[in-house]
């Protein structure tokens, strides 16, 4: 299996940097439990995708390929960052979701062993559907 280091913890702070906030605040803002990103960024931690999905949530204006994998510019083109924005819409919302799986699929099916686990876990719900 190939060595993955994930720094998503960096750029969670960078975030936070950014947008001039605090632990607590920014927590409060993508809805989880108190000390759970301070935690996570001081033990130098991976998120799980329903935190990496609310944080996009939270801020639409910072491209999820950035947020997963570090590569291309913080923020998508054409969003100012900073500005008081109006809450996503529920369209929004599901177009963002679906980018957000897109890019975890894309970037977990780079790994062979990960994409043949996957192969064969979909392989056994299509099978199941169809007994």
């Amino acid at each position: 299996m190939v060595d993955f280091i994930d720094d998503t913890y960096k750029r969670v702070a960078k975030i936070i940097e950014v947008n001039k906030m605090n632990i607590r605040s920014f927590e409060e803002k993508i809805d989880v439990s108190n000390n759970s990103i301070g935690t996570a960024i001081r033990r130098k931690a991976s998120f799980k995708s329903n935190v990496l999905n609310k944080i996009l949530i939270a801020f639409p204006e910072v491209d999820p390929t950035w947020l997963l994998t570090g590569r291309g510019k913080m923020f998508l083109e054409g969003t100012s960052q900073g500005l008081v924005q109006e809450p996503p819409s529920a369209y929004e919302v599901s177009m963002l979701n679906n980018k957000i799986k897109q890019s975890l699929l894309e970037l977990l099916l780079k790994d062979e062993e990960v994409g043949r686990l996957l192969n064969s876990q979909i392989d056994t719900i299509i099978k199941s559907k169809t007994s």
